[in-house]
């Protein structure tokens, strides 16, 4: 039987800097002046989501440190909407799968 505390889920108050340590915090350092490892694509991709949870969207942000320990959150949405969430991005990946487009 699942115990109502090991439902517990943290909603961050500061939604930005959260995301400025998941950016800033888990990268390794690098030096000033150094340019991320993303591309400018993925840069422009990841600037895009997050302009969309500061109107107001839905989201589930999830990060694997580097000692395999997930970090997520969960903005303007309910554990039960962000669980629904990653159903629909199973489902989505699984049809694309199967229809050989990943």
């Amino acid at each position: 039987m699942v115990q109502p505390e090991d439902n517990i889920v943290e909603i961050p108050g500061d939604l930005d800097a959260v995301l400025k340590r998941i950016l800033n915090g888990s990268r390794p350092a690098v030096a000033k002046g150094d340019r991320s490892i993303l591309a400018a694509e993925d840069e422009a991709y990841l600037a895009s989501l997050v302009d969309a949870v500061r109107t107001g969207r839905r989201a589930v942000l999830i990060v694997e440190d580097v000692d395999e320990r997930l970090r997520y959150m969960f903005s303007n949405a309910s554990p039960a909407e962000a669980v629904a969430m990653l159903g629909k991005v199973t489902e989505a990946t699984g049809r694309r799968i199967a229809e050989h487009d990943i």
